[in-house]
């Protein structure tokens, strides 16, 4: 049985042989996505401080830098409440007559009406600001500002004939944004993720591409927004050389840090749901999860560019999904059928093993007992074989006696008759006394020989008798009368007359004592016959 259901088994492949690093990787994306809600009551904590401290703030000047801090909270979290605090911000800035909030906040409506999807608005705005009025960090932020506005417009242009102008329009606000920065400013983080996304435009795959990516991704920790947006360009790059490995990992990276940071406005799980779908079709299923994730992400946010790249792309994936859980059903029930064959097989094999495994046990059972009854019968063989020994040695014995004995009267008699004393020959054959010799001889030897080969007689005896009439043998277990004469019925001789004569009775007394022994007897019809049946295994 054993043997059979290896086979099955060696016949089964092994589906798993461990998870490989792309498992592991999207397996962190899952606990990522699970972690999400986490993070986003998290963020809300913090939001609500600032809101409270928005609340308090007792001058002017610090309620603005809490609005500040607000819609920098919120930019890339909620589209809709980074708008709010933009308008309030402006507001309050210029009822107070605070030129740098004026201006910070004007900045901060371009960039939110960029990721709104209204690129000649922010334009508009951007165009009435000088940046030579601005101090250094809000400069900078002026010019990013226009460099991503143009980002945007070039991927919500995408492959019409305008891209490649909006395109151009990034590169030369990125190039003045890096003339900006000092000396100090170009050993920060920020100014290498910069440097990358320019040397990015004309160069995707260059060397120092990658090497300003990493020198951003190394300074910052998973907490900081930019960390995600290093991870995210490294992984643009590592794909653009077709080392896919690397770019899951790098998307991963960003995936990951996007969640703890909280941002909404995020394109990184967006692109892996498009990779897994595009490299393999049996990813549809967790490509579909990941792309719904983005949507719910972009609607919460309310990023209409997103939402409208994901509703391009969500319906091909969800076609694709299902095609994939079509022929996934297919397969387990294929599957399912095969298990079904194999179960039964191995059932069959069970109930016949199960059986054969009974009837062994049975013949065994039925062996030992046979074996068992064999040695029984072999045992009482030996005894059997023991007492006919005995009983030849006695019976060896009385016959060489009675031929001795022959032999001394053929002498007497031969002597007397030469001697003439036929006289005594005759007072001597008539002597009585040797008759009775003779006859306690013969009673001695063959009680002996009798109770050798039937050690049992006298037991079964007296179940054939009435209870007050069951024989008791004397210590010398000398037999009788009655039970020598029922000796030789059981031993074949049933004639009165050969009874009376080996045993020196009459043939009267030998009846007489039969009729006293049937009077004893439980069944007197059948007892004489009864007796033959004693003693019937030697």
């Amino acid at each position: 049985m054993k043997q059979y259901i290896l086979l099955l088994f060696i016949m089964i492949p092994l589906l798993s042989y461990g998870k490989t690093d792309e498992e592991k990787l999207l397996e962190r994306v899952d606990h990522a996505i699970e972690m999400d809600s986490h993070y986003k009551q998290q963020k809300e904590k913090e939001l609500k401080r600032l809101r409270r401290l928005a609340g308090d703030a007792i001058t002017d000047e610090e309620r603005l830098c809490y609005l500040d801090s607000l819609y920098r909270a919120y930019s890339n979290y909620r589209y809709d409440s980074s708008c709010a605090y933009v308008s309030k911000g402006l507001q309050l800035a210029e009822a107070t007559h605070n030129t740098f909030y004026i201006t910070c906040f004007k900045i901060h409506r371009a960039s939110a009406l960029s990721v709104g999807g209204f690129y000649a608005k922010a334009e508009n705005i951007l165009k009435t600001l000088d940046p030579k009025q601005m101090p250094y960090e809000q400069k900078l932020y002026y010019y990013f500002t226009y460099a991503w506005l143009f980002n945007y417009w070039e991927s919500y242009a995408a492959k019409s004939e305008f891209a490649n102008d909006f395109k151009a329009k990034k590169k030369y606000y990125m190039r003045i944004l890096l003339d900006n920065f000092n000396e100090k400013g170009k050993k920060s983080a920020y100014y290498q993720y910069l440097k990358g996304e320019y040397i990015f435009l004309s160069s995707p795959t260059h060397k120092s591409v990658l090497d300003h990516y990493l020198n951003a991704f190394k300074k910052t920790a998973k907490n900081d927004r930019l960390h995600p947006m290093s991870a995210y360009g490294i992984a643009r790059y590592y794909k653009g050389l077709e080392r896919y490995d690397l770019y899951l990992k790098y998307l991963v990276e960003a995936i990951e840090s996007d969640g703890i940071c909280q941002l909404k406005e995020t394109i990184a799980l967006q692109k892996l749901a498009y990779f897994l779908y595009e490299t393999d079709k049996d990813n549809s299923k967790r490509a579909t999860r990941y792309i719904q994730h983005s949507m719910e992400d972009a609607q919460f946010f309310n990023n209409r560019l997103r939402m409208i790249e994901i509703s391009n792309i969500l319906p091909v994936i969800t076609t694709s999904n299902q095609q994939a859980a079509e022929r996934s059903r297919t397969r387990m029930e294929i599957g399912l059928i095969c298990a079904c064959i194999i179960l039964t097989i191995i059932l069959s094999l069970t109930i016949a093993n199960t059986k054969q495994k009974n009837s062994l046990k049975k013949n065994r059972q039925e062996i030992a007992a046979q074996n068992k009854q064999l040695a029984e019968l072999n045992k009482r063989l030996m005894d059997t074989n023991k007492r006919r020994e005995t009983y030849m040695t006695l019976f060896m014995d009385i016959s060489a006696l009675y031929i001795r004995k022959l032999d001394d009267y053929r002498k007497l008699v031969s002597r007397k008759v030469k001697a003439k004393q036929t006289d005594d020959l005759l007072k001597s054959i008539n002597s009585f006394k040797l008759a009775e010799e003779e006859s306690s001889m013969f009673y001695i030897r063959f009680d002996k020989a009798f109770m050798e080969l039937y050690p049992n007689f006298v037991e079964e005896l007296n179940t054939l008798l009435k209870p007050e009439h069951h024989i008791v043998l004397p210590p010398s277990n000398e037999l009788t009368t009655e039970v020598r004469i029922y000796a030789l019925m059981r031993l074949g001789v049933t004639d009165s007359q050969e009874i009376a004569t080996l045993l020196y009775y009459s043939t009267q007394t030998i009846y007489n004592y039969k009729s006293g022994m049937r009077a004893k007897a439980l069944n007197r019809e059948t007892f004489e016959s009864d007796i033959n049946r004693l003693c019937h295994i030697i």
